[in-house]
């Protein structure tokens, strides 16, 4: 193809410089030839011609009276359709039976025996010849920068494509090979793009594998947690519809600790799905005031405190504490630590929840128990998602230690600090303190009755 363009553009302009130099150097010896015999050939009225030298013949016509095989019926019709000056060119390579080179026809008269010129001029035998030559040369020599350029350029150039190719139709696979294009030009940029691209989709697929299992691994476990408290209280409800009337009240306490759990289990998934899908615990500008959360907690869990026989209290300041945090997630998180705190609790043991502000900016919020506690090595672990020390699976086979994980995350999310300690002489002791904020403008400071404190 570029050996093909070459030569179309090459005989374009072989025809074009040819045209215009006929034209040119035709106009200009006619005319200092009329100069010389245009009486001769005015006073002709049958028509007037003049041989050079060299072969090249003028004949003149009358632009009105024109017919016949001269001047030439094809430049005749070109002037007619408005070209000033056509020219033609004759090749014998493609027209054996062509007598002349070619032959250009020009007006210079309006009317009369001498007022329309043809120049026709011979073939040039040796140039032919010598022209002949050169155009094989051309070829030639074109044909052989072709071919180099196809070995040197082109030939490396699609092996490069080939290598490319095959790189793009592995990425992500494991047969995937590398192009290894290390050349600092677009290809080896768009090489080294594709070996970019292969390692992000293989960390993306083992991302996403790992979610997977993940994904698997929590269904399981809350497929376990489910499968317990459902059991349980199905069967306390079957006991309690047929068991004597003093038997009844143990079976709902044990049916009321199992919806409980199912309540707390099922918001606590809800939360985690919040915060795994990026859900912002700040979005909006969110305020809570945790003294009016605590009551709440404390009205919720209450009558569970009481079926296990355990104390549940709640201490809170005169003032209003508020802080930045989404309500709900908030209260889940408080929910969370009593919860955990009554379900891991001795009979006639107490769980207190003490709200403190730390100055006008900080504060405290602690929630105590003194249950069996854990060791200093469960400690560190206490937080950490599915992590249950071996005491609280003995007691309770529930849960997966979402609760506390939560706990955890939210804190994290929001920049309240959350540590674990035990609580002297035994029990756990949980601390949640952070930055106390501005009520909203709409907040109310309604009154309070000493029973509201807890």
């Amino acid at each position: 193809m570029g050996l093909l363009g070459t030569l179309g553009a090459s005989y374009q302009a072989f025809l074009a410089g040819g045209t215009l130099a006929i034209r040119i150097s035709s106009r200009t010896f006619s005319e200092a030839i009329l100069r010389e015999h245009g009486e001769a050939c005015r006073s002709s009225p049958e028509g007037w011609s003049f041989r050079m030298p060299d072969g090249v013949v003028l004949e003149a016509f009358d632009v009105a009276g024109t017919s016949g095989r001269r001047p030439s019926p094809e430049l005749l019709e070109r002037m007619r359709e408005g070209e000033e000056q056509p020219v033609t060119f004759y090749f014998p390579l493609f027209d054996r039976s062509a007598v002349w080179g070619g032959a250009t026809l020009f007006r210079v008269g309006e009317g009369g025996p001498c007022s329309l010129i043809e120049c026709r001029w011979p073939l040039f035998n040796e140039r032919y010849r010598e022209g002949r030559w050169m155009f094989l040369a051309a070829v030639l020599s074109s044909s052989l920068m072709a071919a180099l350029c196809t070995l040197v350029v082109i030939a490396p150039l699609l092996r490069r494509f080939r290598r490319l190719h095959q790189a793009a139709g592995g990425i992500g696979g494991t047969a995937y090979a590398s192009a290894g294009d290390e050349a600092p030009d677009e290809l080896g940029e768009l090489s080294r793009v594709l070996d970019a691209t292969h390692g992000r989709v293989l960390a993306d697929a083992a991302r996403i594998e790992a979610q997977k299992h993940a994904l698997e691994r929590h269904l399981a476990d809350v497929a376990h947690d489910l499968k317990t408290p459902i059991a349980s209280l199905q069967l306390a409800l079957e006991l309690a519809s047929a068991a004597p009337s003093e038997a009844v009240p143990e079976l709902l306490v044990q049916g009321l600790e199992d919806t409980v759990y199912l309540t707390a289990l099922v918001e606590n998934l809800r939360l985690a799905c919040q915060l795994g899908e990026g859900v912002d615990p700040l979005a909006g500008e969110p305020r809570v005031e945790l003294g009016q959360t605590l009551e709440r907690v404390v009205r919720r869990l209450g009558l569970l405190a009481r079926r296990r026989e355990l104390s549940l209290e709640a201490a809170r300041p005169d003032e209003d504490v508020w802080v930045r945090c989404n309500p709900t997630m908030m209260e889940q998180a408080i929910v969370n630590l009593v919860h955990n705190a009554l379900t891991h609790g001795n009979k006639e043991g107490h769980v207190v929840i003490v709200l403190e502000p730390e100055g006008a900016e900080r504060f405290r919020l602690t929630v105590l128990d003194d249950g069996p506690g854990l060791s200093p090595a469960e400690l560190e672990h206490l937080g950490e998602r599915s992590f249950r020390s071996a005491d609280a699976r003995r007691r309770d086979p529930r849960g997966s230690g979402l609760g506390v994980a939560i706990v955890r995350e939210l804190c994290r999310r929001v920049g309240f600090g959350l540590t674990f300690s035990a609580n002297e002489p035994h029990g756990l002791k949980v601390v949640i303190e952070g930055a106390r904020a501005e009520p909203p403008a709409e907040a109310l400071v309604l009154p309070r009755t000493p029973g509201d404190r807890g």
